[in-house]
C-alpha cells in the first residue's frame, strides 16, 4: 500500500508540472508513458522481494548435488514455489551450520528439520507439511533368505555400513556394532553396493534412496550384476523431514503445492529422476 501511495503522490506531482509546460494534446501520452516506467519499477521491487534465501547440507547423493542446484531435497522446494513466482537463492553449508543461517537470518528457510531439532535449538518459524523422508534399512540378496526382525541378528554377520553410523543410529545399534567382529563402515557409499552385489559383504545398512542411486550408478557404470534380487529390512525407523519457513505465507503456499504435487506424480518423478535412470528394478 505505501508503494500505491508513493506512486499516486509521483503522478499527481508531475500532472501539475504537465499542466504548466505541455500543451493539451500532449498531456495524454505523456502521462501514460510516466505511469507505464513507475508501475514496471514497482513491480521488479515487488518481484525482487520474492528471492528467498534456502539452506542445505553439502553434498548427500542423491538428495543433495551443490556443484548443479538439484538433488530431491532442492527440487522439491523449487519446484514447489518457482511456479508461485519465487526465486530460490540456494545457500549449501556444512550440516551443523544450517541452522545457524537460520538463526542469524543469512536464510528464509532451512531444510533438514523436525520438531524435534526446532525445540532443542530453540528455533521460531513455520514447520511445512512433510516434505521427505529418510530411512535406513538392511540390505541383503534375497537367496540368502535372511529374516531379519532384530538388530541383533546382525550381530554375526559381515555388515558394511555408513562412516558415522555408530554414533547415529541409537545405543542398541552400537551395541550390536561392537560385539560383531565384521562390522565395518565406510566412506563410499557407492562402494556398499558394489560389496553387496559382489557378494564381498553379507548385509549392508544405508538409507534407501541412496542405495538406488548408487544401485542404478553401478549397473550403468560396472560390470557387476545389480539385476540380483534384494531383500530390504526396516529395523531402524523413519527419519520425517521438513522446511522450517520464516514467513508463514511462504509455508503455506509451499505446503499446497506439495500437496498438489504428491497428487499429481511430480513429488514421484523427483524421486525418479534421480534412483531410476533406465534400471527398473531401482525404482522399486
Amino acid at each position: 500500500m505505501l508503494e500505491i501511495a508513493k506512486l499516486i503522490l509521483v503522478v499527481n506531482i508531475m500532472m501539475i508540472t504537465m499542466n504548466k509546460i505541455l500543451n493539451p494534446i500532449n498531456k495524454c501520452g505523456t502521462f501514460f508513458i510516466i505511469l507505464s516506467f513507475l508501475c514496471f519499477g514497482l513491480s521488479s521491487n515487488v518481484y525482487a522481494q520474492k528471492t528467498i534465501k534456502v539452506a542445505f547440507g553439502n553434498a548427500l547423493a542423491p538428495w543433495v548435488f551443490p556443484q548443479d542446484n538439484n538433488g530431491i531435497i532442492v527440487d522439491i522446494i523449487s519446484e514447489a514455489l518457482r511456479p508461485l513466482g519465487y526465486k530460490i537463492e540456494y545457500i549449501y553449508v556444512p550440516y551443523a551450520r544450517r541452522i545457524n543461517s537460520y538463526k542469524s537470518g543469512i536464510v528464509d528457510v532451512a531444510s533438514d528439520m523436525n520438531i524435534k531439532t526446532v525445540r532443542y535449538e530453540k528455533l521460531e518459524g513455520h514447520l511445512s507439511d512433510e516434505a521427505y523422508v529418510y530411512q535406513n534399512y538392511a540390505f541383503a540378496l534375497a537367496k540368502n533368505k535372511f529374516n531379519f526382525q532384530h538388530l541383533n541378528e546382525l550381530v554375526n554377520l559381515n555388515l558394511v555400513s555408513w562412516q558415522g553410523a555408530i554414533g547415529h543410529l541409537g545405543n542398541e545399534y552400537a551395541v550390536m556394532a561392537s560385539k560383531n567382529p565384521f562390522y565395518q563402515e565406510i566412506h563410499d557409499q557407492e562402494a556398499q553396493i558394489k560389496m553387496l552385489f559382489a557378494e564381498r559383504a553379507e548385509v549392508i545398512q544405508l538409507d534407501l534412496q541412496i542405495f538406488k542411486y548408487y544401485r542404478a550408478n553401478v549397473a550403468k557404470n560396472t560390470m557387476i550384476d545389480t539385476d540380483k534380487s534384494v531383500q530390504r529390512f526396516p529395523l531402524f525407523g523413519r527419519s520425517p523431514n521438513v522446511f522450517l519457513f520464516k514467513d508463514k505465507t511462504i509455508r503455506d503456499e509451499f505446503n499446497k503445492r506439495l500437496a498438489i504435487m504428491k497428487e499429481n506424480g511430480e513429488y514421484k518423478t523427483i524421486f525418479d529422476r534421480y534412483t531410476c535412470k533406465g534400471e527398473d528394478q531401482s525404482c522399486n
